[in-house]
């Protein structure tokens, strides 16, 4: 067998809205009470019950092997008004982190993944010039009270992804098309947020490992015409890249002890005069590849592709989120064995990768998607919230223990 290096992290990743319900102080919740936004109507209202469930969950992360979890810090819930902490969610916080401690899963600690409290969001939001200094207060208050227990920390979950989906595609708050400018400006005030963070984080805890997650996805040209070259060029450039003073810098090429990458699909470019509203893109799926619940296209030995991208920043990597949007766990099975082959294949390139958190540990609320793409390794009864653990959470957990893929 070929064996993965000593110390290598197997874990899943969550984020806080999607999996603990009840979360009623943040834009996604006032998102979701418009019609139209959410598929099938479908609500976070209880998603998982993780707030209330977490020490099961994690005895059962533990149970399959793994030794790390990514999750995320409700913002909302720590800051329900502005310089106003409530402790009593801190205290809840830290009862989280000490009982992964206890089922021995290090805690990557994610402070914000795509929801921001109401307040935050009245004052203007990403798009206020003041936001990067208005996270920086929850921030701290977090890392004194938490830093102990946290493992890692990844400051901002995909930032132009956020970006993108919010002011571009419209699928998350606040629902604006096409609006490049306002994007850019929220991506260049999530970098900002990102450096302050990190430096308040290094400063009160000078050991700990800061990074942030980016999600990458794949946009290839769908011929070789240097138009198709070009479309592809700069739709990557959206999603890639932000606002560095008067550049445009590689998100990954942000300050950070290591680096998170994201990736689960991509997608051909093509250049059309007819698509004004879509930067002159149009933008298909290639005709041979998997298709997931999520509608985008999925190839396994794309990740060694993204992953040798980042080999010459010759920093420490992590794969923070990866999978397979499916009710066919077989399919996600194959995907799993093949995807982590592609892993390994990178590290033998000589990428640093050091963990793989699969997303996710189990069916949870897919954000605009609801419930109705089904990433876990766990299933999750709507009615009753009872866990059932897939043969695909088999299959992870022998190779977590083997450190190694079957032959």
């Amino acid at each position: 067998m070929k064996r993965f290096p000593k110390g290598f992290l197997w874990g899943t990743s969550s984020a806080a809205h999607q999996v603990e319900g009840d979360n009623r102080n943040n834009d996604w919740w006032e998102w979701e009470q418009t019609p139209g936004h959410i598929a099938n109507g479908d609500s976070s209202a209880v998603a998982c019950d993780f707030y209330h469930r977490y020490r099961e969950d994690f005895a059962m992360l533990r149970d399959l092997a793994q030794n790390s979890h990514r999750l995320s810090i409700e913002w909302s819930r720590i800051e329900p008004s502005e310089g106003e902490f409530d402790q009593r969610q801190m205290r809840h916080y830290r009862d989280v982190l000490g009982e992964m401690r206890e089922q021995g899963l290090l805690p990557m600690v994610t402070l914000h993944h795509f929801t921001s409290p109401l307040w935050f969001v009245r004052k203007g939001g990403w798009t206020s010039p003041d936001s990067p200094r208005a996270f920086l207060p929850f921030v701290q208050r977090v890392v004194d009270e938490l830093g102990d227990l946290a493992g890692m920390w990844c400051t901002i979950n995909e930032p132009t992804i956020y970006g993108v989906n919010g002011w571009v595609t419209g699928e998350f708050p606040p629902g604006r098309r096409g609006d490049l400018i306002a994007n850019y400006r929220v991506t260049r005030h999530l970098r900002r947020a990102h450096e302050l963070a990190y430096a308040a984080i290094k400063r009160r805890r000078p050991e700990s490992q800061v990074g942030l997650s980016h999600h990458k996805f794949l946009l290839m040209p769908a011929s070789d015409s240097p138009l198709d070259r070009m479309a592809a060029s700069g739709a990557q450039a959206l999603t890639d890249r932000w606002p560095a003073g008067a550049a445009i810098e590689k998100v990954i090429a942000a300050q950070s002890d290591f680096i998170g990458i994201a990736h689960y699909w991509g997608q051909l470019c093509a250049f059309d005069p007819r698509r004004p509203q879509d930067q002159f893109v149009r933008r298909f799926n290639p005709p041979d590849a998997t298709m997931t619940e999520m509608g985008w296209a999925s190839n396994p030995v794309w990740i060694r592709q993204v992953l040798n991208e980042l080999k010459p920043f010759g920093k420490p990597v992590y794969v923070t989120e990866n999978g397979i949007a499916t009710h066919d766990d077989s399919l996600r099975e194959r995907y799993l064995t093949d995807v982590l082959a592609n892993v390994q294949a990178a590290i033998e390139d000589g990428v640093d990768v050091r963990g793989y958190f699969h997303w996710t540990n189990m069916d949870n609320f897919e954000w605009a998607r609801g419930y109705q793409a089904r990433f876990g390794l766990i299933a999750v009864d709507r009615k009753t919230l009872e866990r059932t653990v897939k043969p695909s959470a088999r299959l992870y957990a022998r190779i977590a223990t083997a450190n190694a893929l079957p032959v």
